[in-house]
């Protein structure tokens, strides 16, 4: 059948409406006419471009359309940042915030250079070996040789990370590879069932050191590190825990920093909570005493030995492993901890931190900044806070994760 694209939805699939019934039509942009095949489950697969967007490009990379990881290569960069920017406006006015479209900015491009931080996956096919991401809402794995949202540095080495899954390649499954570009070299965190002899592993230690790898861990334990992968942390050197979380670019790292640090104000008294190893607590330690928070230990150990390197010139940075979802800070706790904390940072998983907010509402806290790459959880918790007092005063999406519908957002709120 023949359909009007109307809008993207919020995975950056096209939307159009057949007989009252929405069908969603990835590859498509609003305005365009298609020719699509529907599955008569509320989808349909692109046949043909009969009318197409001036937003409409040639994506860059020739798996695009079968690797899942990118969803929006033919959409024009302005049109996709304005559109980024419209999902977050729309998050927030579904939870009735009011009129939030003013204090929504123009999303930052912070793609940079390309992503320094990846999550592939690779599994025997016959003799070989396929290296890549997986097909969008699917198990079957994409081999791929080029991408274009990944540093030159990862994307060049590619085939050495295929040689190093075929040596621990499981009879069953995938092996898992998390590659992060630091400052120090390329560290490789791999996961695989198969069982490894002494021989095998010598082997594979051999091949990442002679590839260029600084650190190579499997399942969680470092088999060697001939160079420590430093990340600069405002000026600090932090050595994040094998496959830990830091965020996708620097850029991205830099503007969401930016933003907090600007959103704390003058607050001598910060509790930084899901702080991991420490983006926002290294940088906010050079001017306020810093609570900082975390469930993961790893995060927590390298966030103090970047503390400690400093030698006495930051405040005070106070560790504290803490489920926060299960047990979160409590207005009290916030209230009491060193006479009042001053401002509140948060900075939780996709699944948002709702009874964190909730309690983060019941304090005095003056100011609060929340961070999350998912603007629906973000708009659920802001909704929250604004209901405890707490007013929105800026929010600010910023995109690292080009070509993608993802999104990271920085609110900043104040008590009236």
């Amino acid at each position: 059948m023949t359909v009007t694209i109307e809008a993207l939805a919020h995975k950056g699939e096209g939307r159009a409406t057949v007989d009252g019934e929405v069908l969603h039509v990835p590859f498509t942009l609003p305005g365009e006419t298609a020719r699509v095949a529907p599955d008569g489950r509320g989808r349909a697969r692109l046949l043909e471009v009969l009318e197409p967007s001036d937003a409409r490009v040639v994506p860059p990379c020739r798996h695009f359309g079968t690797c899942g990881g990118c969803a929006l290569q033919h959409m024009d960069r302005d049109a996709l940042l304005a559109w980024k920017r419209e999902q977050v406006v729309a998050s927030l006015a579904a939870r009735g915030l009011g009129d939030v479209e003013p204090l929504v900015e123009p999303t930052v491009d912070a793609g940079g250079e390309g992503r320094r931080r990846a999550v592939l996956a690779a599994t025997r096919a016959g003799q070989k070996i396929l290296l890549g991401f997986h097909e969008r809402a699917s198990h079957r794995l994409v081999g791929v040789e080029e991408c274009p949202v990944l540093l030159p540095a990862v994307v060049e080495r590619l085939p050495l990370f295929k040689r190093l899954a075929g040596l621990v390649m499981p009879r069953k499954g995938e092996v898992g590879l998390t590659v992060l570009a630091a400052d120090g070299g390329l560290d490789l965190a791999m996961t695989s069932t198969a069982k490894l002899a002494p021989r095998a592993t010598a082997e594979l230690i051999e091949a990442a050191m002679t590839g260029g790898v600084s650190r190579l861990s499997l399942n969680g334990e470092v088999l060697v590190e001939s160079k420590p992968p430093v990340l600069d942390m405002g000026g600090l050197p932090l050595v994040p825990p094998p496959a830990g979380f830091v965020q996708a670019t620097k850029a991205g790292e830099e503007a969401l920093a930016a933003r907090v640090l600007e959103g704390v104000g003058d607050a001598r008294k910060v509790a930084d909570l899901f702080c991991g190893a420490g983006t926002f607590a290294l940088r906010l330690a050079a001017k306020a005493s810093v609570r900082a928070v975390e469930g993961e230990a790893a995060s927590l150990a390298a966030l103090d030995r970047a503390w400690r390197t400093a030698g006495g010139k930051l405040r005070e940075i106070t560790c504290e492993r803490r489920d926060l979802f299960r047990n979160p800070l409590t207005g009290e706790d916030l209230d009491d901890f060193g006479k009042g904390m001053e401002a509140v940072v948060f900075d939780p998983p996709r699944a948002g931190a709702e009874d964190q907010a909730r309690e983060i509402a019941r304090s005095r806290v003056s100011r609060v900044v929340a961070v999350s790459c998912n603007s629906a959880t973000l708009a659920r918790d802001l909704r929250h806070l604004v209901d405890g007092g707490y007013r929105v005063l800026s929010v600010l999406p910023v995109d690292q994760f080009r070509f993608s519908p993802h999104i990271e957002v920085v609110a900043v709120l104040a008590r009236d």
